[in-house]
């Protein structure tokens, strides 16, 4: 969806990009604290951040670090996807693992961080990714000057809005027809315990 006012440029021109916090072994390892640590194993693309699996630690003092803010989107440099989470509304005091960068955006009263993140989770980014990425297909590695030179298409910010409301609209329906599918498939499976039972209970 563009228009005459949208206009295109690369990522590095509207979000500065850094590296994630960079720890050295485990987040587990550290003593239990209030700082939000995201790891790969806490983002999925579909549901985005899992807030309740992020582990809450202290970190190293003397180690400069910036908290995440709503203004951020955090993207998996590594793995087997590529994805954009955008830290949203969260209140939490946040870090997220070397494995992403850090992507704060410049100007929100131009780009609006969920529509950042919807549109790098998309094909066209998706496919540009593909082919910059260093490593495997099972584990791709997107090195900084690919992600900066990531083509960017920005269209008015009430277009944006729009966009994202969709975004997360499809998300709630998504989590919606999970748990449905899941709630069938449970069904069917007691109705074959169940099955079982009675048959087992005319024959002995």
């Amino acid at each position: 969806m563009t228009d005459a006012a949208s206009f295109s440029v690369t990522l590095k021109e509207v979000a500065a990009i850094s590296a994630g916090y960079p720890l050295r072994g485990s987040a587990e390892a550290l003593d239990e604290g209030d700082a939000a640590f995201i790891q790969l194993k806490n983002v999925d693309p579909e549901t985005g951040i899992d807030w309740p699996s992020v582990a809450r630690v202290e970190l190293p003092s003397g180690r400069k670090h910036r908290w995440l803010t709503s203004s951020d989107v955090i993207f998996a440099s590594r793995g087997v996807k590529n994805f954009a989470y955008p830290i949203a509304d969260s209140d939490e005091r946040a870090v997220c693992s070397p494995h992403f960068y850090v992507l704060s955006i410049k100007d929100t009263h131009k780009l609006h961080p969920e529509f950042l993140a919807w549109q790098i989770n998309q094909t066209p980014a998706q496919n540009y990714f593909r082919v910059t990425a260093v490593g495997t297909q099972a584990i791709m590695t997107i090195r900084r000057p690919a992600l900066e030179a990531l083509p960017i298409v920005v269209p008015p910010l009430r277009e944006q809005e729009l966009i994202v409301e969709f975004w997360r609209a499809s998300q709630k329906e998504r989590a919606a027809l999970n748990r449905l599918i899941q709630l069938s498939t449970q069904q069917s499976e007691a109705i074959a315990i169940g099955l079982f039972k009675q048959f087992k209970g005319a024959h002995s």
